[in-house]
């Protein structure tokens, strides 16, 4: 466990393309961005941010349907929109360039972003991240599209969002995550599938850091290891213990090392 004090301060709203976007924008220096997981928010990278900030600008952004952003400020739930949100999102706060992060599942949408573009993107760090093939937790939801699917309708709806919630909670996620995040965590996984990620992995040109511990109970090493060998040259951090969350646990190490590549 990390002994920095964490950096939690409050979001504030910005207005994009598509709605308001709620993020955290602290500290000067080179920009780094961060994307979180499922479910989450910007406050995942408190620890890192109290460890990044007196060096960089770290701007932390709640994801569409998460924290303060509404789930309509993007165009729809799949890797490729959400992206789309995030570099919407860069543009908006006029960044002209950055390192952008992504954890677990949002390392795929960070993946896409910078994939997509490397006028504004100049580098990429990987923590914990989703692979290009299915991990351990995705295989425990086999019906996770069916269940994205039914999770809106009005009789079918309410009974399948208890069970994610107790399931989530089985899993280690706080029993305080809203309803609205769980609902939004099942239709991302609905639409999640590795296209985006085979793509971005072959076309991707940007100095690229990983970082994961081989205790994660959600994402076996072999995929992190896989994801470290096709990504381009960068840091390679790996650790025996820490768990799923490295810029908790680790963020010291991760904060210096996104530093020398910022």
């Amino acid at each position: 466990m990390s002994r920095i004090s964490p950096s939690d301060p409050p979001t504030r709203q910005v207005l994009g393309p598509r709605g308001r976007i709620a993020l955290t924008d602290v500290g000067t220096g080179p920009v780094i961005v961060a994307v979180h997981g499922l479910p989450g928010s910007g406050r995942d990278y408190r620890y890192l941010g109290a460890a990044l900030e007196p060096h960089a600008r770290f701007v932390r952004i709640d994801m569409p349907g998460f924290g303060g952003t509404p789930r309509e400020s993007a165009d729809g739930t799949s890797v490729d929109a959400r992206a789309a949100f995030v570099l919407s999102a860069i543009e908006t706060l006029g960044i002209e360039q950055c390192l952008l992060i992504g954890h677990s599942m949002g390392g795929p949408v960070a993946l896409a972003a910078a994939a997509g573009t490397q006028r504004r993107i100049s580098g990429l760090g990987l923590l914990a991240s989703v692979g290009a093939r299915p991990h351990r937790m995705l295989r425990r939801i086999p019906l996770r599209r069916v269940l994205g699917r039914v999770i809106d309708l009005p009789i079918v709806g309410p009974p399948v969002h208890r069970a994610m919630s107790r399931g989530l909670r089985k899993l280690g996620f706080p029993a305080s995550t809203p309803p609205s995040d769980v609902a939004q965590t099942m239709r991302i996984l609905a639409a999640f599938d590795f296209g985006p990620v085979e793509r971005a992995l072959a076309s991707l040109r940007v100095p690229t850091l990983t970082a994961f511990c081989d205790d994660d109970p959600f994402i076996e090493p072999e995929i992190q290891e896989e994801l470290a060998a096709r990504a381009p040259t960068g840091p390679r951090l790996r650790w025996a213990e820490g768990g799923h969350n490295v810029q908790k646990s680790h963020a010291a190490q991760v904060a210096d090392a996104l530093l020398t590549m910022a």
